[in-house]
């Protein structure tokens, strides 16, 4: 190869290299943008009053302090309200076969209101639980079958000359290979009921059993000029998604990805 050549090739490199590096400084700044108001919130959730919220709105606060969430946990019942989400996204994301019906919400809430008061779990968290999980079963259906329609025909048929089971098959291999469809559906799941707010407010009555949404509107009414209060239960909801978000979001691209191409 001439030197002109190997020159060539060693500036296109160069240049990759620097078209690459540019990519990844315009996606980190961009995150940066979409990350800042969640840091700014969390890190006011730590001041001490309107005062320094106001007067030093871009500050560190001076002290770390938990006084404006254990003032929402206890005076804004907020302890109570996350452990009543925490039951009702798991148990909707983990029982996900109940028959669902792909309808907007609006459509059904009266029917089902009567429904609930007729099995006799209108105002408890079980009232909130079957509607999310027959919500979120169509989507279920819909990214396993695709994901396993993407699977080779081979890997069903290698395993049957081995011998394999049909319950053998779907526990050892069938499930392990697809752990990315798995983490995609809890991942959806639990974001959508996590937040979920017209239902949670129309069946729950009773002030224990509100969820975080519904229970953040009382707590901001009740403290609607207490802002570090506010922003710590705005934390309280916001955090926990964001860090499930997180932790599986390359699961969640592999289990769309695989379930869209064949």
């Amino acid at each position: 190869m001439t030197k002109p050549a190997t020159a060539q090739l060693r500036a296109f490199g160069h240049l990759n290299r620097t078209v690459s590096c540019l990519k990844s400084a315009a996606w980190l700044l961009l995150a940066l943008v979409f990350l800042y108001p969640l840091l700014w919130m969390a890190l006011s959730s730590f001041k001490s009053s309107n005062v320094e919220i106001f007067g030093h709105p871009f500050a560190l606060p001076h002290q770390i302090s938990f006084v404006n969430y254990q003032k929402a946990i206890r005076q804004g019942n907020m302890g109570s309200y996350f452990i009543n989400s925490l039951w009702v996204t798991g148990l909707s994301g983990l029982a996900l076969f109940f028959i669902g019906m792909i309808l907007p919400v609006q459509s059904y809430l009266i029917p089902l209101i009567g429904l609930l008061e007729t099995l006799g779990i209108h105002d408890s968290l079980w009232a909130l639980i079957l509607p999310y999980t027959a919500q979120n079963l169509p989507v279920a259906i819909l990214l396993f079958t695709a994901f396993f329609a993407s699977l080779p025909i081979e890997l069903e048929e290698a395993a049957k000359l081995d011998g394999v089971g049909t319950g053998r098959f779907y526990f050892a291999i069938l499930l392990p290979v697809a752990r990315p469809a798995v983490a995609t559906i809890v991942v959806v799941t639990c974001l959508n009921t996590w937040n979920e707010f017209l239902m949670a407010l129309l069946f729950l009555v009773d002030p224990g059993m509100k969820t975080l949404p519904v229970g953040m509107i009382a707590f901001e009414q009740a403290h609607n000029t207490d802002y570090p209060a506010l922003l710590a239960g705005l934390s309280l909801i916001s955090v926990p998604t964001l860090l499930v978000y997180a932790m599986f979001n390359r699961q969640v691209i592999r289990g769309v990805i695989a379930g869209a191409v064949k």
